[in-house]
């Protein structure tokens, strides 16, 4: 048998941009936990807030630096896992951490205040051209095509013969991933308008709708799309096409899980809205 497939669960690799900005930010949010825990704001610095988002820096870490980063190039299936802790899990987890505040509250007291008024107060030019340019409908659009984009076959097989493609394949899709669960969860500061619970409950909606087609539609054809995964030795004698079923059924039946949850918590309210921008600078503006 061909063992050229196998890879040692051991074998990370070790990328020192994504290690150092992944360790970057989970340092500077528990530096900024710990220093409202201490000052007795426990109703801001609970501790399933920082098991979110240090739980959403994991999933980076799996999807970019485990042996996943080593197979996604030879089985479709691990790939559409791999896009599964991008564009679902990991942004997810990092919003509902509400990660700006304490990543501002763990920098030094004078850089996080200016930065947080100059960057977004409510009369901040950022802010402002932000909530400008991204409107809920915009973000949604770039989101749903962004990921349709990357499945599309000669595009996919384009991104996997060049690494430079590649990267930015992962880095739309985790960037426009983030913009779209900022507005699904609410987290402050709420650039982008909302109208309560609805307008994210029909947001996810469109996106359980896309999954579906997506996921669906790898599973249940009969032959294999992707070139790139034609001619790549894989275990167990798997072909191509139980290849590409396999990784529709991933983005298929977890994915579907992930967005039928999410619109639960929206029709229950159970998702939390979090502190508004000005907390951010009034929780730790006075000095010890």
């Amino acid at each position: 048998m061909d063992i050229s497939w196998q890879v040692s669960p051991f074998s990370w690799e070790f990328e020192p941009g994504i290690v150092l900005i992944l360790a970057a930010l989970g340092g500077l949010y528990g530096r900024g936990w710990w220093w409202l825990r201490r000052r007795a704001h426990r109703a801001q610095a609970s501790g399933w807030r920082l098991v979110l988002f240090l739980g959403g820096l994991g999933a980076l870490a799996v999807a970019l630096l485990s042996p996943i980063r080593s197979l996604e190039t030879r089985l479709f299936s691990i790939h559409m896992l791999q896009h599964e802790l991008l564009i679902e899990i990991a942004p997810s987890l990092i919003w509902l951490g509400n990660p700006l505040l304490y990543l501002f509250a763990g920098m030094p007291r004078p850089l996080g205040r200016v930065l947080a008024r100059r960057g977004l107060g409510r009369r901040a030019w950022p802010r402002r051209q932000l909530r400008r340019w991204l409107s809920p409908r915009g973000v949604l659009v770039l989101y749903l095509s962004t990921v349709t984009l990357w499945h599309v076959p000669p595009i996919y097989d384009y991104a996997l013969r060049r690494p430079w493609a590649h990267g930015l394949e992962h880095l739309s899709l985790v960037s426009s991933a983030l913009l779209f669960w900022w507005y699904v969860t609410g987290a402050p500061p709420r650039l982008l308008r909302t109208a309560g619970y609805q307008l994210p409950l029909g947001y996810v909606l469109a996106a359980y709708a896309q999954n579906e087609v997506l996921g669906v539609g790898l599973t249940l054809i009969q032959q294999p799309l992707y070139a790139s995964h034609l001619n790549v030795a894989r275990p167990w004698g798997l072909s191509a096409l139980a290849d590409q079923m396999i990784g529709g059924a991933i983005m298929w039946i977890p994915g579907e899980l992930i967005y039928a949850g999410t619109m639960m918590a929206l029709l229950m309210r159970l998702l939390d809205e979090g502190e508004p921008v000005r907390g951010v600078f009034e929780l730790y503006s006075t000095e010890e």
